[in-house]
């Protein structure tokens, strides 16, 4: 077994990957959430020095309703990235190998921990390495 803790992840959600991942859904509400996720801007405080605004081309609004919703519809496509088990559980994850060979374990685990690297690049995001 081994836990997997998904970094930043409402602050990550590429707004484009999202919306096709709702369209390939067959959800037909693409335009409003493209909308409702699009034209934020952002500006930074520092030392009273503010920065000029910038367009914010990742993540849901905070404390947003649709929040979770939006980060089901994100992770939905990573259980077939795998093959093992994989338990989702808000931004946490769990990988599960069964087998009684200790060596058969590590091999299994590495070949599925390469499967969600590969899945977390391919949807730009990463893992919260310094948890414990």
């Amino acid at each position: 077994m081994v836990f997997l803790d998904l970094q930043k992840t409402f602050d990550t959600f590429d707004h484009e990957i999202l919306c096709k991942k709702i369209e390939g859904m067959g959800i037909d509400l693409t335009e409003w959430f493209k909308s409702f996720l699009g034209g934020r801007q952002q500006v930074v405080v520092a030392n009273e020095t503010t920065s000029e605004p910038s367009i914010v081309s990742c993540g849901v609004p905070q404390w947003s309703i649709l929040g979770p919703l939006l980060f089901l519809y994100y992770v939905n496509d990573m259980q077939i990235s795998v093959k093992c088990k994989l338990f989702l559980y808000a931004d946490d994850s769990t990988l599960i190998v069964s087998e009684s060979d200790p060596q058969a374990i590590a091999n299994l685990l590495s070949k599925e921990l390469e499967y969600c690297r590969q899945w977390l690049m391919d949807n730009k995001h990463s893992l919260h390495l310094g948890k414990n």
